[in-house]
């Protein structure tokens, strides 16, 4: 939901900082030319109206007088300002090319006028550039160097509009830190119930997202007072999204729903109705729902790859250019020739030959164009299918290893009148993944390491079995005419307590090792405490039942050789790389502990191993588990996907995994350059 709203958040931000600017600066009596007259104000209503209208023309125009204007008075602050507006209102149209050149533009033009207090315009600017294109990461770091740089006394306006931007971006995948952003605006601005609402408001979407209830009253209470009491200057920006929260915090989904109908951006409302069905569970309502965003979904991504064509065909115009100057350099070389006769000759000759070289290399060099484009297009085309599908089963996966939990545990007991509901959950939830396998293994089919049609029909087998026996062991369950014997429903509860497990991890294995299975680098953007981090992840770890050994007792320990204050850069991908350890070392194990241990390396890096006690694996067979859909006993049904996909992950993020060899007390794995 926050992802789809960024448009209109940033062009929110953008007139938020002009209206704060020009307000700031009327308080200023003692400078004369900082004071805006009635052509200044004419000029800002035009920007501000075009700006609105949606015409190109009319926004460039209405732009240029309004920064000629500026210029004559030598008001370099609202002039780097207005440029700003540029910026944004390209972001917001996803022409980024064009953005991109006026972000150098202003850099240069700062530089030149010797105006360095105005550069971290320029890295706001690319954070807004960055948000534009989805890349939260990148948008973050120049957020920052554009705080570092800026002067926090005299500029708190600036400052001010930078954490309410650095916020938004955070909000995608840290709420957490998107509130403390929130927290650091300066105080003196939120006294204008106009930002002080608008603030709020966003304060009320995050503590939704975060699931806070006494944050999101506490907040909402004081937004819906400005509303009410003082409506002429009250923020409604996202006011359709803040009573979506607000109605779903009550549990009233009717009027959340009839809220949905207000938004105006599609997207956006589409995405809030899916929270709502999902809330509401209804789950045909919110497969349709996704069905349609994922069709709007399809559009945006084709409109971004017409957006790198455009990037693209300006690099041929820059390579046109060259070959442009090479023709006026040509044609000076000929009339040096004609002055010097004698050497004619070996000139022409020179000429041809490099004229034909050129045009070679030229060639080539569109031919590689061509062929890079394409790739970079399929693939661009092939994640985001696969992460549409994997937004349709992230809530069955998470469905189906909740009820695993929940059934691992001896003490959990069930009403017999509840049973129909929860494995009908259960139910179509399997039937939901088991829908979208196919199209899962064709994508991965098509990867740039794609898998041949033998290793296709094992994963259909790995995957379909434990599924058919689940879908048909829970509509036992739900069709059992009277009361199941307490015996026999303890024996059915375990077997979808066990392919419930087995098919949420695969599942989610399998999505993965679609989605990176092209050892293309991930960013590692987060610092993090390495023992902290590991010690989390082992503690949510939840050990399942040998399907072999009843009888077996299995317990986690975790050890240390390096300090608690060791902080590692690395990315969320880290704890999928050791869960899929966790995972064969719980498989596996006959008994004892599962064992997971940091280590320091003797070249400044840090390693993280993972044991357990059970059977060995032999030398010749270290690097043959790491081939995916490779399994080392012939009656041995699982995926054979869980250590290939920690390689992947490992080479993703600059990492290796190995097999200790040394090791003789079972298997132990080891994740190195940390």
């Amino acid at each position: 939901m926050m992802v789809l709203a960024v448009k209109k958040i940033v062009f929110s931000v953008a007139l938020l900082a002009m209206s704060i600017s020009l307000s700031a600066q009327q308080k200023q009596p003692t400078q004369e030319k900082q004071q805006p007259n009635a052509q200044e104000n004419a000029l800002v209503q035009r920007l501000y109206e075009t700006q609105q209208n949606g015409s190109d023309s009319d926004f460039y125009e209405a732009h240029e007088a309004f920064m000629k204007y500026l210029e004559n008075r030598l008001d370099w602050d609202k002039y780097y300002r207005t440029w700003m507006n540029r910026v944004i209102y390209e972001v917001n149209n996803r022409r980024f090319h064009r953005a991109f050149i006026e972000i150098h533009r202003l850099t240069d033009d700062i530089k030149e006028r010797n105006l360095m207090q105005y550069l971290y315009l320029s890295n706001m600017g690319m954070g807004f550039f960055y948000n534009g294109r989805f890349q939260p990461e990148m948008s973050e770091k120049f957020f920052r160097r554009a705080l570092e740089d800026i002067n926090v006394k005299n500029d708190s306006v600036a400052l001010f509009n930078l954490y309410l931007s650095l916020a938004q971006t955070l909000s995608f995948k840290r709420p957490a830190d998107a509130m403390a952003c929130l927290d650091s605006l300066p105080q003196q601005m939120l006294q204008n119930p106009m930002y002080d609402s608008g603030v709020l408001g966003y304060r009320c979407i995050i503590a939704n997202k975060l699931g806070d209830r006494q944050a999101f009253d506490r907040y909402f209470e004081r937004y819906d007072s400005i509303r009410q009491y003082l409506p002429e200057q009250f923020n409604a920006t996202n006011l359709q999204q803040v009573m979506v929260c607000h109605y779903l915090m009550q549990k009233d989904y009717q009027q959340a729903l009839a809220w949905c109908d207000s938004v105006d951006v599609p997207l956006t409302a589409i995405e809030l109705r899916i929270d709502v069905y999902e809330q509401m569970g209804d789950w045909k309502q919110a497969f349709l729902a996704s069905e349609l965003k994922d069709s709007l979904m399809l559009i945006s991504e084709r409109e971004a790859l017409e957006m790198h064509t455009m990037d693209m065909q300006h690099d041929i115009d820059q390579l046109q250019n060259e070959q442009r100057k090479a023709k006026i350099r040509h044609i000076q070389l000929l009339i040096v020739g004609l002055m010097a006769l004698a050497i004619i000759g070996l000139l022409i000759g020179m000429l041809i030959f490099r004229h034909q070289k050129n045009r070679r290399l030229k060639e080539q060099f569109l031919q590689l164009q061509e062929a890079r484009r394409r790739t970079e297009a399929g693939q661009v085309i092939r994640r985001a299918f696969v992460t549409s599908i994997q937004q349709k089963l992230r809530p069955s996966i998470n469905l189906l290893r909740g009820y695993a939990r929940a059934f691992n545990n001896p003490e959990f007991r069930m009403k017999p009148e509840t049973r129909p509901k929860r494995y009908n959950d259960i139910l179509n939830a399997a039937r939901n993944i088991e829908s979208l396998i196919d199209p899962v293994l064709d994508s991965y089919a098509r990867g740039t390491k794609g898998i041949s049609d033998e290793e296709k029909q094992i994963c259909m087998t790995a995957l379909r079995a434990p599924l058919f026996t689940l879908i048909s062991t829970s509509e036992v369950i739900i069709d059992g005419k009277g009361e199941i014997p307490s015996d026999e429903y303890m024996q059915l509860r375990a077997s979808v307590c066990r392919d419930a497990y087995h098919v949420s991890v695969s599942t989610h294995q399998l999505i993965l090792f679609s989605l990176y299975g092209d050892d293309f680098p991930t960013p590692k953007p987060d610092r993090v405490a390495l023992n902290e981090m590991a010690r989390s992840i082992l503690n949510s770890y939840d050990l399942q039942p040998s399907a072999i050994d009843k009888n077996r007792v299995l317990a986690t320990e975790f050890t240390t050789e390096v300090a608690d204050d060791v902080m590692v850069d690395t990315n969320s991908l880290l704890q999928e790389l050791l869960n899929c350890l966790l995972d064969n070392a719980n498989k596996y194990a006959t008994g004892g502990s599962v064992l997971m241990s940091c280590h320091a390396n003797v070249d400044g890096t840090y390693a993280i191993s993972v044991s357990n006690e059970g059977p060995t694996i032999s030398a010749d067979d270290a690097e043959r588990i790491f081939e995916p859909f490779v399994r080392l006993s012939a009656s041995e049904q699982s995926l054979g996907i869980g250590l290939p996909l920690a390689r992947r992950l490992a080479i993703s993020m600059g990492y290796t995994v190995t097999l200790d060899t040394e090791y003789t007390k079972g298997a132990r794995f080891i994740v190195s350059g940390i």
